[in-house]
């Protein structure tokens, strides 16, 4: 089994990829979509409607998810780690296709505390669920009737305002049985209210007791 895995994913539409500087420069990399791919070379740039140019940067694996609609695809990847990344890895590290601008494989792992299988970025403005969702009802990020309902159901289980906020565009998990769990729970909390996948992740952490290490930067 080997020990660091990097992916990213981009479902729907194409869009330009920032690729990280990594500390460990061969490590596999993975590029999760639905789109067709040039079999150019260059950077993952659009190229038509449905195409990204082919790149020397990530492998790009296909994935059809056809009955999710597009951001609910991306998020699925990105909580959900595909089975061939969790069964053969040890670690992966999940990166927005356009953020950050560098990961430190080791440095992220330092920032694992005992007891925790996930390391995430602090969120630098708000430090509350309840704020990130009445920000993105604020912003029209998703639908304001189906985070208004989230955040009552948050409040009638007593999940406590001010708990901690992350910014989830760069992910280290542990491959554990516990891990997978989690990742379902939170995914089911996705499919039931909004995809803005920052709201949920407070709340099932509190829900389920599981310890979210945070980094202060991702390099």
């Amino acid at each position: 089994m080997k020990k660091f895995v990097l992916y990213t994913a981009r479902f729907g539409t194409p869009d330009r990829f920032k690729f990280p500087k990594i500390s460990i420069p061969d490590v596999d990399r993975f590029c999760y979509t639905d789109l067709d791919i040039d079999p150019g070379i260059g950077q993952m740039i659009p190229i038509g409607k449905d195409q990204f140019k082919k790149n020397d940067f990530y492998q790009i694996k296909k994935m059809n998810l056809g009955s999710l609609v597009a951001v609910m695809r991306q998020r699925r990847v990105k909580i959900c780690i595909p089975d061939e990344i969790f069964n053969n890895y040890e670690y992966s590290v999940y990166v927005d296709c356009k953020r950050p601008k560098e990961v430190d494989f080791d440095y992220l792992l330092s920032c694992m505390e005992p007891q925790s299988n996930f390391v995430t970025r602090r969120h630098m403005r708000r430090n509350c669920a309840y704020d990130e969702g009445f920000f993105c009802i604020n912003r029209k990020k998703d639908s304001e009737a189906i985070i208004r309902k989230q955040l009552r159901f948050y409040g009638s289980e007593g999940f406590p305002i001010h708990n901690g906020l992350y910014a989830t565009f760069i992910i280290l998990r542990r491959h554990t049985k516990r891990l997978k769990e989690f990742s379902e729970l939170w995914w089911k909390q996705i499919e039931t209210y909004s995809f803005r996948d920052q709201i949920s992740l407070p709340y099932v952490a509190w829900k389920h007791s599981m310890k979210i290490s945070r980094c202060e930067r991702s390099g």
